[in-house]
């Protein structure tokens, strides 16, 4: 099962965001800036290093939020973020006002 990180807009609008963007973002982040990176160079370090962090964000939502409040903008995960749409129009779809227009 796959977790997101859902956020309500001023406006109402609800989007889902993957958590796997944040946690990638998070661990881009570590592993380009990390001691253990600039000290040992090691190319077997590394992917442990980020896939260790990887793991750590996905398993703590405080850090996901966090991270994604504190370090990420919308345009960083705009083209992730899936607009959820809560409404059910079924009850009210038969008497609501249609009309017929040309664009």
């Amino acid at each position: 099962m796959e977790k997101y990180l859902r956020v309500k807009m001023s406006d109402g609008s609800v989007y889902d965001i993957p958590a796997e963007v944040i946690a990638e973002h998070r661990a881009n982040y570590f592993e380009n800036n990390s001691a253990e990176k600039l000290a040992y160079h090691s190319s077997s370090v590394q992917p442990r290093l980020r896939k260790a962090e990887k793991e750590f964000a996905l398993n703590n939502d405080e850090v996901l939020i966090d991270w994604a409040t504190n370090k990420m903008s919308w345009k960083d995960i705009k083209k992730y973020a899936l607009k959820v749409d809560l409404s059910n129009h079924e009850e009210e779809w038969k008497s609501v006002e249609k009309r017929i227009i040309t664009k």
